[in-house]
Order: structure tokens, then C-alpha cells, then sequence
């Protein structure tokens, strides 16, 4: 049995790379408006740099669930954080903005190196009510490292420039890289977490449920469970979370003539509204609702409603309307990463006695960022065309394609996750 201090170590650990995938993520995201005011690039060429970030991420996310199920999860780890670290000190150093784009597709597929490996080892190490526990924690310093960004970005587009986020991010990524090689040893001396899925625990692990069931490869695994529904509803929240945090400063400024730095400060409501929807998820997950796909598809029903009131108000001169179409979108926001949660974090500790954590991980966050991809594109486009007002109808329009995701799979997911229990 692991000692109680071990678990601890190794959820903090986690917590700390991710507390870190977020800040070097996230920063262009949250330097971007301050970026198009100094004008460092156009809002195309942006869009265009947060679509290679995603896509790369998403691909990268099944490439490292298939590793993370396989070879060292811990390795993995310290390649994403070295690579990240190299990306963002390249980022302030070009002067061609193009340049970014390929630059910033690798920080992607750097990151996608990191959350598979967190969930094989957390999900190896923990019970599942242990590893629902850990999830929170970890989730929680994610958020936390977006409130301190968006804090932190003002500060440096007042006093310094956009360039001193990114080499701040070059730092953490180095600080920690030390922090989790140096803490393994201290907290997985013998690496449990860190052999393949092959091992003899995932062994027992497969044998512990019906011989049917561990026999089956991995896509049917995947559609006897009904999550090949279910990824249409999470490339939805991806869509929503991650194109409302990428241009909501951009909204802001654009739609109620705000300047940049006010613009990018609001943007700390985005993961304070996150923290609390996740907390109130995962109280409600517990106790009555623990059917991750039936709570999701009750979020996405909440999103649409939330995004009627939001249309009806954009563009108001209004200094209270203004604040409450602010409110509005950051319930949105933080009402998807409840969904986020459940499908990511929750979800995939279902196929962990199948020795498939990791790799559901991979499948399910690749189509987060299918999703993310597509809007940080795409609200560019429509916000050029149509109004940010048309951009947020949008929004409604695919959360109601999230809430058809979940309805097609709840029937099939309902009856697998029973099993499990």
C-alpha cells in the first residue's frame, strides 16, 4: 500500500505541471489583445496561431494517451515541460509574426504530453473516489495559474510588454521541470506509476472485469461504453470554453470600446467562475448525480439559456448591462469547464481497470481541442462578419449540438459506468 504522504506528493506534483501547462497555454491567449493594440500581428494571423496551438494539442492528445498506456508517463512529462519551455522563450523573439504559427503548434503538441500521463498516474496510484478527489485538486491549480496570468498580463502590458509573459512562462516551465524530475524520487522511489500498462497491476486490473469486456480492442471498448456520441459533445465544449476564454478580451474591448489592459483584467472572472462551477460539479457528482454524461447533458441545456439573455444585451452602453453580459459569458464559460471536468477529468478513470486511462484521456481531450481549434478560427471569422452578437449565437447553436452529443450517448454510457461500480 502507498504511503498517505506519497499520495500527497504525487497529486502536488501533478498539480504543479499543470498549474504550469496552463500558464505557458494560456499566456498567448491572454497577451493576444494587447498584441493586435501594439500591433504585433492582425486578429487573422492570431486566430490562426490559437488554431495550430489546438490542433496540434488535440492531435498530440491521442499520440500520448497511446503512450501514456505504454511507456513512462513521467518521461513524457519532462518532455512536454522542456519543449514548452523552449517555445515560449522562441515566441518574444520573432519578428515575423507568421513564424509564430509553427512555433506555437509545437508548444501544442508539447502540452498534450502532459495531462495523459498526469491521468495514468493519478488513476494507477488512487481509488476512483481518490482520483475524482485528485482531479479537483489539480483542475483547481490549472485555474488558479489563469487567475494569477490574467493578473500578471495587465501588469506587464502597463509597466514592461507582451514579451515578458512569455519569458516568465519560459522560467516556470524550467523551475518545475526540476521540481517533478527531483520530487519522483522522494515520492515514487520504486516508479510504480511509471511502468507500462502491461504491467501485472493493469494485468489484475483487466482481470478484475468481464473477459468480454478486457478482450475487446480499444475502439470497441470505446463504442460498447457510447462515447463515440459523446465526442461531438465534447468538441461542443471546446468550442464554447475555449473560444469564449481565447477572445473574450478581444469581445470586451471590441464590443464596449474598452482599452487592453481593462479588457484582459476582466478575463480573471473566467477561471473564478470556473473554479466555483467545477466545485459545485464535483459536490453534485458525489452525491446525486454521478452519471457523467446525464450531468453533462444537463450543463449544456443551462449553456443555451444562459446564451439567450447574453444576445439580447451585447453592444449595450450600459455600465450594469455591460457587467452583466460580462457575468453572462463567464457562467458560459464556467459551465463548460464543469463539462470539461465530467468528460475529461471524471470520465476516463472509468476505463482504468481496463488499463485505458490514459488513452481514453488522450481520445477524449484530443476532441476538446477539435473543438477549440475550430473556434479560435472560426469566432474570428464570424465576429469580422457578424457582429460579436452573431458569434454568441453561435455559441448557442453549438451548445445545443453538445446537448444532442450527450443525449445520443447517455443510454449505452449509463449502462457501462453501472457495470463498473
Amino acid at each position: 500500500m502507498m504511503k498517505r504522504y506519497s499520495k500527497r506528493g504525487i497529486v502536488l506534483l501533478c498539480s504543479l505541471v499543470y498549474f504550469t501547462s496552463y500558464f505557458a497555454r494560456k499566456d498567448f491567449a491572454a497577451v493576444t489583445v494587447g498584441m493586435l493594440a501594439s500591433e504585433a500581428l492582425t486578429k487573422e494571423i492570431a486566430g490562426l496561431i490559437g488554431t495550430a496551438l489546438f490542433a496540434m494539442y488535440g492531435l498530440g492528445q491521442i499520440v500520448s494517451g497511446y503512450l501514456g498506456d505504454r511507456v513512462s508517463p513521467s518521461s513524457l512529462i519532462l518532455i512536454g515541460l522542456g519543449t514548452t519551455a523552449v517555445c515560449n522563450l522562441l515566441m518574444p523573439l520573432i519578428t515575423v509574426p507568421v513564424f509564430m504559427i509553427p512555433v506555437w503548434a509545437l508548444n501544442g503538441l508539447a502540452q498534450a504530453m502532459l495531462w495523459p500521463p498526469i491521468v495514468r498516474i493519478l488513476s494507477t496510484n488512487l481509488d476512483h473516489e481518490s482520483y475524482v478527489k485528485a482531479n479537483l485538486l489539480v483542475t483547481a491549480a490549472a485555474h488558479v495559474a489563469t487567475v494569477l496570468l490574467y493578473l500578471y498580463v495587465p501588469v506587464c502590458l502597463e509597466l514592461l510588454s507582451w514579451r515578458a509573459v512569455f519569458f516568465s512562462a519560459t522560467v516556470l516551465c524550467i523551475v518545475i521541470f526540476a521540481v517533478f524530475a527531483a520530487g519522483l524520487t522522494v515520492c515514487l522511489p520504486n516508479k510504480p506509476s511509471v511502468a507500462p500498462a502491461t504491467d501485472e497491476t493493469a494485468k489484475q486490473n483487466l482481470n478484475t472485469v468481464p473477459k468480454s469486456k478486457s478482450s475487446e480492442n480499444f475502439a470497441r471498448l470505446l463504442a460498447s461504453a457510447g462515447i463515440i456520441p459523446v465526442f461531438g459533445a465534447i468538441i461542443a465544449m471546446g468550442f464554447l470554453r475555449d473560444g469564449i476564454e481565447s477572445w473574450l478580451p478581444t469581445l470586451y474591448s471590441e464590443a464596449f470600446n474598452r482599452d487592453p489592459s481593462e479588457s484582459t483584467l476582466v478575463s480573471v472572472a473566467l477561471p473564478i467562475f470556473a473554479i466555483a462551477s467545477i466545485m459545485l460539479v464535483t459536490s453534485l457528482h458525489k452525491k446525486l448525480l454521478q452519471n457523467e454524461v446525464l450531468s453533462a447533458g444537463i450543463m449544456f441545456i443551462i449553456s443555451v439559456l444562459l446564451c439567450v439573455p447574453l444576445v439580447l444585451l451585447m453592444n449595450s452602453d450600459s455600465p450594469a448591462l455591460r457587467i452583466t453580459c460580462l457575468i453572462l459569458a463567464a457562467l458560459v464559460c464556467g459551465v463548460m469547464h464543469g463539462v470539461n471536468f465530467l468528460l475529461i477529468s471524471c470520465l476516463p478513470g472509468r476505463f482504468s481497470k481496463f488499463g485505458r486511462a490514459a488513452g481514453a484521456s488522450g481520445f477524449c481531450n484530443a476532441f476538446v481541442y477539435v473543438g477549440a481549434a475550430i473556434s479560435t478560427y472560426g469566432l474570428a471569422v464570424i465576429s469580422n462578419s457578424f457582429g460579436w452578437t452573431g458569434a454568441i449565437v453561435a455559441w448557442m447553436i453549438v451548445a445545443a449540438l453538445g446537448l444532442l452529443g450527450t443525449a445520443l450517448g447517455v443510454k449505452r454510457y449509463t449502462v457501462f459506468y453501472k457495470e463498473q461500480d
